[in-house]
């Protein structure tokens, strides 16, 4: 039981899900054109403002790492693939990077961007109540029904510009963690562990990436394994299959986020 208190109360970085609260809604996609491509077969070549230094030579290091994490089934039924760093301290920690899969089945690098995840603390939300402030890592998909161009956190206080919510449930709950525009006076501590449990984004980077999958890659997806005795949707990578063996697909998007531990070499530590 407090496994299942402190892991639930982590993920609820942006709902108000206490005593029936609801965080106020803006569902319409309202958004002014995004330069990215409208065909998941298309190379995006358009790069935001980066908001934060970022040596190129990293990205195929990632490549490398995020290949290796995946599954024939899941490269062969996702075509869009978030890989976000949640460490605290390497050349690529509280990164995102995004990648394409191409029709050969490589994957393309479209962007690398600043990120906050989690604090990893106890901390209290702005009634006082204390709180984990934990990014679990894991593998995610995105929740079809939970894509909002504007959306206010009524438990902490904030607006989540262009939210994409996971689609996880963990112990019978539908938990909030996110991927959204960070608020304004938070803009300055991208790149390092600041949020309360979502992953944010520069607002111009995350109305891109939200543009991007809501207009691209809807489709039908593998369903991720859910473990019927803990009431839980699995996050270790494995897919939900039938009696037969076959795996069981649902409306969705193609796209799969990859929430890592690690954040690559140590060059600190390489000197000595």
């Amino acid at each position: 039981m407090r496994r299942h208190a402190c892991v639930v109360a982590a993920v609820v970085c942006v709902l108000a899900m206490a005593n029936g609260a609801a965080a106020r809604v803006t569902s319409e996609f309202d958004l002014p054109n995004a330069a990215v491509a409208t065909n998941p077969q298309t190379i995006v070549s358009a790069q935001p403002s980066d908001g934060g230094a970022a040596d190129p030579s990293f990205g195929p290091q990632v490549k490398q790492r995020l290949q290796e994490s995946l599954t024939g089934d899941l490269l062969d039924h996702f075509d869009l693939f978030v890989y976000v760093s949640k460490a605290k301290a390497g050349p690529w920690a509280q990164r995102m990077y995004v990648f394409q899969k191409q029709p050969d089945g490589d994957l393309y690098q479209l962007y690398d961007w600043p990120i906050s995840t989690g604090r990893e603390e106890i901390d209290p939300t702005p009634l006082g109540q204390p709180v984990p402030t934990s990014t679990p890592a894991g593998y995610y998909e995105l929740d079809p029904a939970r894509f909002y161009a504007q959306y206010h956190s009524e438990q902490w206080g904030e607006p989540m510009a262009y939210a994409m919510f996971l689609k996880w449930i963990d112990h019978g709950v539908k938990t909030g963690l996110a991927i959204h525009a960070a608020p304004d006076d938070a803009l300055d501590q991208l790149g390092a562990r600041a949020s309360a449990g979502c992953v944010r984004l520069a607002p111009e980077n995350a109305r891109i990436l939200f543009t991007l999958i809501h207009d691209s890659y809807k489709g039908d997806v593998p369903a991720l394994a859910y473990d019927k005795t803990t009431q839980t949707v699995m996050n270790n990578g494995m897919l939900e299959r039938d009696e037969s063996g076959n795996l069981k697909f649902e409306p969705g998007f193609r796209v799969l986020v990859l929430i890592d531990e690690y954040g690559g070499r140590n060059l600190e530590a390489a000197l000595y």
